[in-house]
């Protein structure tokens, strides 16, 4: 993941309400911009500050990579200088709890801006010729810290991975459907258990007959859930039902994004991260009991608490 910081200027409105940051591929002059090159660098789940009015009040996360895209309509004026064909990123755009200005922070974030390319100068003042500038980690981390509340970074955190995951799991699809040494049914099984479906599930509802935490037993309302993610796993272990369980929608959120993980003899364990009203509101105790594991499904909620749980 990394941090970026855009200078809106003109095109704040637009580009905030719209969920976008667009720029041209070069100057007006035909010369190439630092500042426009970053947007073709930018990846899903991505943290992107947004500056405008002398303030940071908007955060975003890349929801997508840049692609080629004519100037936006509803620019209008405040665009007619640029070249229309540019970069277009979208993102997920939200209010930050609070906003600041940099101006007034600027004796923490001075020591922490780039060399070059800044976004902003050793004032705190927005560079004029700027337009989006990487920014470092620190930096990234000091201005989420500024901005929002811990709740919030939380939310920011999974909505990043959540990005990341999808374009990787998206990445490994495309690979897999290009492959010359995969049969046409064994890419088909391999894409279907990613959603959850095909023979993975098949073989998982031999194993798991019900949701092992809420007892429900109607598979209509029951997800496939690979225990170790889908993205990690091999060839093997995304078609093995033992790779997987049974749950609920929203035990599997749970269990998905790390809440909850499970003891080998099948006692929940809960994550410091959910709180003891989410944890009540969703049904889950710690060291409820759920039944027994095979052991091969014991091997693979190994790889789930040392890699995906959040720590309890």
């Amino acid at each position: 993941m990394a941090y970026w910081w855009v200078n809106h200027k003109k095109t704040y409105r637009q580009e905030v309400e719209g969920g976008y940051i667009w720029s041209p591929k070069t100057r007006a002059d035909g010369v190439r911009n630092q500042f426009y090159d970053n947007m073709a660098a930018v990846q899903p789940g991505d943290i992107i500050f947004s500056f405008a009015f002398a303030q940071i009040r908007d955060i975003g996360i890349a929801t997508g990579p840049a692609i080629t895209a004519q100037k936006p309509s509803e620019f209008g004026a405040a665009g007619q200088d640029w070249q229309e064909e540019g970069w277009f990123v979208p993102v997920e755009f939200q209010r930050t709890d609070h906003s600041i200005r940099p101006k007034d922070h600027i004796e923490a974030i001075r020591p922490l801006l780039p060399e070059k390319y800044a976004p902003i100068n050793a004032s705190g003042g927005g560079n004029q010729v700027a337009y989006l500038a990487h920014i470092s980690p620190e930096l990234g981390e000091l201005l989420i810290g500024l901005i929002t509340k811990p709740s919030t970074q939380d939310q920011l955190a999974q909505l990043s991975a959540a990005h990341r995951h999808t374009a990787a799991d998206d990445d490994i699809e495309e690979h897999i459907r290009n492959r010359t040494d995969l049969s046409a049914t064994e890419k088909e099984q391999l894409v279907l258990s990613r959603r959850g479906q095909g023979r993975f599930r098949q073989t998982l509802e031999a194993i798991e007959p019900r949701c092992r935490v809420t007892g429900l037993a109607d598979k209509r309302h029951l997800r496939a859930s690979h225990i170790k993610p889908w993205r990690n796993s091999s060839n093997s272990e995304r078609l093995d039902g033992n790779n997987g369980l049974l749950l609920t929608p929203h035990i599997d959120h749970l269990f998905d994004q790390g809440y909850i993980s499970f003891t080998d003899n099948g006692e929940i364990l809960l994550s410091t991260a959910l709180s003891q009203d989410a944890a009540q509101t969703f049904g889950v105790t710690a060291s409820q009991p759920t039944g027994s594991f095979t052991d091969e499904q014991k091997a693979y909620l190994a790889h789930h608490r040392e890699k995906v749980f959040r720590g309890g």
